[in-house]
């Protein structure tokens, strides 16, 4: 065979076509997979705010070695309740004794709730603080920081009278 410039025909080549895969992406808001969302589910949000102090008011004026019973108001202001495994824990170290994590008070979301912790004050003198935060079955800290701070002094000594003794003659 002879091409149309004279140079012997040679093969033609074979060309193959692998198409490649489509890649599909969402492209709109409104398209979900019902299969992965059920009509009840909703988003669990932690959440606790801090309302006042019930019990021993900041600076308190405390003796060494004292039992201190502090208790704070606060509100589940989230959307999950606080049931098992919700914690309240001690956040970093500090000289009041104690425990360094307790089980909250159950409350439903939008309820009120008391925290309590008992402390026992540092034999040594001085200004102490103690701060605790919510802390949920995941590990997650959350809401509000309470503490209790604490002035540990030793007890103003009572004056006594002294009775008068007269000199005998």
């Amino acid at each position: 065979m002879v091409s149309g410039c004279g140079q012997a025909a040679q093969d033609t080549p074979t060309i193959s076509w692998t198409p490649l895969p489509v890649v599909m992406t969402k492209t709109s808001p409104s398209v979900v997979d019902v299969g992965s969302v059920s009509p009840t589910s909703s988003i669990c949000v932690e959440e606790a705010r801090f309302i006042e102090d019930l019990t021993i008011p900041d600076g308190s004026v405390v003796l060494p070695g004292e039992t201190l019973d502090k208790r704070w108001s606060v509100q589940n202001n989230g959307s999950c309740d606080w049931g098992p495994g919700y914690q309240l824990v001690r956040l970093g170290e500090d000289p009041l004794v104690g425990p360094d994590e307790l089980a909250l008070y159950p409350a439903r979301a939008g309820g009120t709730a008391v925290w309590q912790v008992i402390l026992t004050a540092p034999l040594d003198t001085g200004d102490y603080i103690s701060r605790w935060q919510a802390r949920s079955p995941d590990e997650t800290l959350f809401g509000d920081i309470v503490y209790i701070l604490v002035v540990v002094a030793l007890p103003t000594p009572i004056p006594t009278s002294t009775p008068l003794i007269s000199p005998t003659p």
